[in-house]
C-alpha cells in the first residue's frame, strides 16, 4: 500500500502550494483595495485569503483530505452569499462571480462541485439578467462562461489524471485496498503456483447491502472504508483484499483450506456484529469460492460479482 500512501502525499502537498500561493495572490488584491481606499473589498479579500492559509495549514496537520469537510462548505458558502448579493448593492462584486467556479471545483470533487457549480450559475445568470443592462449582461456572461467552461475542463481533466495515477499504483485510494486491475495481475500467478504445486487457493466475496449504494457519497465512502478496517483485522499475513468495480470486495486466500476460509467469515460477521454504529452491517453477504484448474481469472471474478447482481435483481 505504499505507492497509495505516496499518491495521496503527493495530491495532498499539491492542494497546499496551491492554497499557498492564492492566498498570496488574494493577500496582493487585499493590499491594492486598501490602497484605493476600498476597504470592504480589502477586507473581503483578506479573509478569503486568511481562509485559504487557515485550509492549508488544516490539510497539513491532519494530514490526509476528506471527501467534503465543514472548511470547505463554509469557504464556498460565503463566497456564493458575498456575489450574489453583493451584486444587488455594488457592481464591482462582479468581478468576484469569476472567481467562483474555479474556487469551487479547487475544493471538492468533481461529481459535487458540477451539482454546486450549477445551482450557483443558475442564481448567477438569474441575478445578472435581474440587475444589469443587456450591453453589462453580455460581457459578464460571456466572462462568467469562459471561467466557468474553463474551471470545468481542467478540473475534469485532473479527476481522469487521478483516476490514472490510482490506476497505476493498482490502489483504491478511498479504502486503501487493491483494485480489480491488480486482483487480475495476482490472481492469475496464485493460480499458476496452485497449479503446479496442488495447492488451494480460496475467495471470499464481500458484497455490501444494496441500502448502502444510494447514501450520499461521504457516507458511502465512510461505511466502504469501515468496512475494509474491520476486514483487514481478520486477514492473515499473506492474504491480500481488493475492491472490484462493482464495489464487491475480494479475498485472495493462498495455502488455504475450507477451516481456514470458514474461520475468515466467522471472524469477520463477529467483529461487524460487534460494532453497532454503523447500520446495515447485519445485511453484508459473504460469498465463497475455490479455484479449479479448467477456471480461468474473468470466471473467477465473475463469480465474485454475481452475488452483487443476484442481490440487486
Amino acid at each position: 500500500m505504499e505507492k497509495a500512501r505516496f499518491h495521496s502525499l503527493v495530491v495532498l502537498q499539491v492542494k497546499v502550494i496551491y492554497c499557498l500561493f492564492a492566498a498570496l495572490a488574494l493577500s496582493v488584491v487585499a493590499v491594492l483595495d486598501l490602497v484605493e481606499a476600498r476597504t470592504v473589498f480589502a477586507a473581503v479579500a483578506a479573509a478569503f485569503a486568511l481562509a485559504l492559509l487557515l485550509y492549508a495549514l488544516v490539510l497539513l496537520l491532519r494530514g490526509q483530505q476528506r471527501s467534503s469537510p465543514v472548511t470547505e462548505w463554509l469557504m464556498i458558502l460565503g463566497l456564493s452569499l458575498f456575489t450574489l448579493f453583493g451584486m444587488q448593492t455594488h457592481e464591482d462584486v462582479v468581478h468576484w462571480v469569476y472567481f467562483v467556479p474555479g474556487y469551487i471545483y479547487f475544493l471538492f470533487p468533481f461529481h459535487v462541485a458540477s451539482y454546486l457549480a450549477l445551482v450557483y450559475s443558475t442564481a448567477m445568470v438569474l441575478m445578472v439578467i435581474s440587475e444589469f443592462d443587456s450591453y453589462l449582461r453580455l460581457q459578464i456572461l460571456f466572462t462568467y462562461g469562459a471561467c466557468y467552461a474553463f474551471a470545468v475542463m481542467y478540473a475534469l481533466i485532473n479527476d481522469r489524471h487521478n483516476h490514472g495515477l490510482s490506476a497505476i499504483v493498482n490502489t483504491d485510494p478511498v479504502t486503501q485496498v487493491y483494485n480489480q486491475y491488480q486482483l487480475s495481475l495476482d490472481l492469475s500467478k496464485e493460480m499458476t503456483r496452485a497449479d503446479r504445486q496442488t495447492d488451494l487457493l480460496s475467495l471470499v466475496g464481500i458484497v455490501i447491502p444494496p441500502s448502502w449504494r444510494v447514501l450520499k457519497t461521504e457516507e458511502y465512502e465512510s461505511r466502504l472504508s469501515y468496512l475494509t478496517k474491520r476486514l483487514k483485522r481478520c486477514l492473515r499475513r499473506f492474504d491480500t483484499c481488493y475492491r472490484l468495480d462493482s464495489d464487491v470486495f475480494v479475498v485472495l486466500l493462498p495455502h488455504s483450506t475450507d477451516a481456514v476460509v470458514e474461520a475468515l467469515c466467522e471472524n469477520l460477521m463477529d467483529d461487524l456484529e460487534g460494532r453497532g454504529r454503523v447500520e446495515g452491517l447485519a445485511d453484508i453477504r459473504l460469498r465463497k469460492d475455490s479455484y479449479h484448474p479448467e477456471d480461468d481469472v474473468e470466471d473467477m471474478i465473475a463469480r465474485m460479482e454475481k452475488e452483487s447482481d443476484d442481490q440487486h435483481a
